[in-house]
């Protein structure tokens, strides 16, 4: 088994998650030898490509003998980038390159080492430990994987780096349900994590274009099919499913703060939907649920959300329990109305 430094993205608790559900699923034998705010020592049983990760920034493999790697590193690049957050090894680094007539360019880590730009060469200091980085995270990939589609709308879309978190959250093998699958984002990224998918929503027209596309321009082996109808009937259209993935109908786009009365409404009409939805995921789903519920800020600051207990009433549904996490988690972007909270909900 190797040792790896995993460094996390700016939800820590959910890409940890995320993390040892992934694990989990692929039966990759792990264990947490140390962590620090979003840097994590893992030792692992099998290597894993971090394409399939959203919540990780990169993936640094940690050498046996310090002093050993630092002779043996390739100098045989007359230009090179690089970047330590150690001053004794930057100094060291630096003597080498001039040693060898190498021009090099320091790029400075901010102390969280969460850019994901990748470098000729970066080293990661952690206490005791030195590991250089191998792998880093394209979110360029994301945004024109987002943005080139047919349809897209950054106001209603899932991000493809928190659908990829909540496809592994739900730790589906084979299949996943998004009922309301909207542009696809959900379904586009489980494809291209070789899973297949059912897609339903009151109007499958943009999901049907955008992943036709995604079919010509990506290789994928998986399969999917789109259902135009109602997520509160969702057995006359499926009879099983493994796992439920979804970002549903979060109510309306509130350009400012609503009064907390209408905020309150609105949640009461949300959750009546709930109700029946999960009536219905109850009937088809055999693992997994995994969604995100609104909290609506208002302009007195007091905030209005789902009532969970009365959504699972009536539901084999149980709250999912991780090590050292608590559910829901909150998930925002700065300044947004309408925040999220992550539930994984299991089959009891």
């Amino acid at each position: 088994m190797k040792k790896y430094i995993f460094v996390l993205g700016r939800d820590i608790e959910l890409s940890f998650i995320e993390l040892v559900s992934y694990f989990d699923k692929e039966n990759i034998l792990y264990k947490i030898l140390d962590s620090y705010q979003n840097l994590f020592i893992v030792e692992l049983s099998k290597f894993l490509d971090i394409n399939n990760l959203g919540g990780v920034i990169k993936i640094a493999e940690i050498v046996d003998n310090k002093n050993e790697f630092l002779e043996r590193l390739d100098f045989s690049k007359n230009k090179i980038t690089y970047s330590v957050n150690d001053d004794e090894i930057k100094e060291v680094l630096k003597k080498k390159f001039k040693e060898y007539g190498i021009k090099a360019m320091y790029k400075a880590r901010i102390k969280d080492l969460s850019t994901s730009s990748k470098l000729d060469l970066e080293l990661i200091k952690f206490k005791n430990h030195l590991a250089k980085v191998i792998q880093v995270s394209n979110p360029r990939s994301y945004k024109l994987r987002d943005e080139s589609r047919p349809h897209f709308d950054a106001k209603k879309v899932t991000s493809i780096r928190l659908a990829k978190i909540l496809i592994n959250l739900s730790q589906a093998k084979n299949e996943i349900l998004d009922p309301f699958c909207g542009q696809g984002t959900i379904l586009q990224e489980a494809l291209l994590m070789n899973i297949n998918c059912l897609g339903v929503d009151v109007n499958i027209n943009d999901s049907k274009n955008n992943l036709a596309w995604l079919k010509e321009k990506f290789k994928f082996s998986s399969r999917y099919r789109l259902f135009q109808g109602d997520a509160r009937n969702l057995s006359k259209y499926l009879r099983r499913v493994e796992c439920c993935v979804t970002e549903p109908y979060l109510g309306p786009y509130f350009k400012k703060y609503p009064g907390y009365n209408e905020a309150l409404n609105v949640i009461r009409d949300l959750e009546n939907l709930y109700v029946k939805v999960f009536q219905e995921l109850d009937r088809i789903v055999d693992k997994k649920v995994v969604i995100l519920l609104p909290i609506i800020k208002t302009n007195i600051k007091k905030n209005v959300k789902v009532n969970i207990n009365r959504v699972l009433q009536g539901t084999r549904f149980k709250i999912a329990k991780f090590d050292k996490v608590n559910l829901p988690l909150i998930y925002f972007n700065k300044g947004a109305i309408v925040e999220r909270e992550i539930w994984v909900l299991e089959k009891g």
